[in-house]
């Protein structure tokens, strides 16, 4: 029990203290704050990763410690070791790059032309060529002979310091096509040459027959077939948002039933005690309540216009025992149904007593929206747990995206 006060009172600070020790952590755990400088070496990125960036304090330079701050670039090749690992790749490049021609002797497939390697080599591609085969490895339709052309395809690799290159010859054929791209190239072609047959014509006729076969001609979907499907989501969610807001209603109306049960009870209590009837102590509350809200100076409260209600009732001829009972009824709430009957047994047998049972049930209206209160400032205190969160989110990103961005 304790414990479970002591996490209502201090669960906001225990989070935000929690919040401020996984944001260290993350911060550390990211790399930004490091011992790597205590044995006297900074270590550098593997190769290709870059430069690390590191953030450190050093003594006996002043009186105080000094902050410094360096970058240390990633490791680099020796000339042996990048003329070892160059030409593995240059040696390897013919069949990596084919894909799915049998060599480079014959080209009718795009090549694959990699721009990188592992270990931080960079490649780039040049064709004496490009209006054959250009720089990405794509062949280039309509410009190479039936017999082939001869090309000279050129991989140069570095990695920042050193550099190599090669140069391949390829023999480039007209490319394959797929049947739906032959299919689509040839009708293409009897288009055009309807056009040029007729260019004085105001529409250009598609052709309604190819190789035995009738054609029809559509344009794609252009997505307006989704609005009817958008039309019953948009109805499911408004049905859904009215029958959410229904509820909220309902719950508001409850509680604000709750809240309005002890003045209710008061001021019956007080017009009953100074010797006023029930009907006559029931008028003068409405007619307070009334001119009010006609003055602008309370909102609409649901209980009192139950009673407003109530009070029409018996001026229409209803007799006054079935409009509070009515009245209790429509509020629908076990304290409202409990006045009601109190009031109805008062008018039956005439209770002396009504405003001491009036009285005691005041204080218990009290207690209760007392209970209430407590309640809905633990409510607001957790609505504000998402707001501080996300400041704590907004505030974790303010910290490491730069520190992340330093580290690369």
């Amino acid at each position: 029990m304790k414990i479970t006060v002591f996490w209502k009172k201090w669960r906001m600070q225990i989070l935000c203290v929690a919040g401020g020790f996984l944001l260290y952590g993350a911060i550390a755990g990211g790399g930004v704050m490091s011992d790597d400088v205590s044995g006297g070496y900074l270590e550098r990125g593997d190769y290709g990763e870059g430069t690390t960036t590191y953030e450190f304090m050093v003594e006996g330079l002043a009186e105080e410690p000094v902050f410094c701050r360096t970058d240390i670039p990633a490791r680099q090749y020796t000339d042996a070791e990048a003329a070892e690992i160059f030409g593995g790749i240059l040696d390897a490049l013919p069949d990596q790059i084919r894909g799915e021609n049998e060599s480079l002797s014959r080209v009718e497939h795009d090549l694959v032309l990699p721009d990188s390697f592992e270990g931080g080599i960079d490649a780039e591609w040049y064709s004496d060529a490009p209006e054959i085969l250009d720089s990405y490895g794509v062949i280039r339709e309509g410009n190479c002979p039936p017999e082939g052309a001869g090309v000279w395809l050129t991989a140069e690799l570095s990695d920042g310091v050193h550099q190599a290159e090669r140069t391949y010859a390829v023999t480039v054929y007209p490319r394959i096509l797929t049947e739906t791209e032959r299919l689509t190239e040839a009708i293409g072609e009897e288009i055009r040459r309807e056009s040029d047959r007729t260019p004085e014509a105001s529409a250009v006729k598609l052709p309604e027959t190819y190789e035995g076969r009738r054609l029809r001609y559509y344009q794609e979907d252009s997505g307006y077939e989704a609005i009817p499907f958008l039309g019953i989501l948009a109805a499911v969610l408004l049905y859904a948002r009215d029958k959410n807001r229904g509820a909220e209603e309902q719950k508001k109306r409850r509680r604000q039933l709750q809240l309005d049960y002890a003045d209710v009870v008061y001021q019956l209590m007080v017009f009953i005690g100074a010797g006023l009837t029930v009907p006559r102590a029931w008028e003068r509350i409405v007619r307070s309540y009334e001119e009010r809200r006609r003055e602008g100076r309370i909102p609409e409260r649901p209980a009192f216009e139950e009673m407003a209600d109530a009070q029409s009732q018996m001026q229409c001829g209803i007799p006054e025992g079935q409009a509070i009972i009515q009245f209790g009824r429509r509020c629908g709430l076990q304290p409202y149904l409990k006045l009601s009957s109190l009031l109805e047994q008062n008018r039956r047998t005439g209770t002396k007593n009504l405003a001491q049972l009036l009285h005691q049930e005041m204080e218990d209206a009290w207690e209760e929206q007392k209970t209430i209160a407590r309640r809905l400032g633990e409510e607001a205190g957790t609505k504000l747990m998402l707001p501080l969160m996300m400041l704590l989110m907004v505030v974790m990103v303010i910290i490491l995206v730069p520190a992340m961005m330093s580290m690369q």
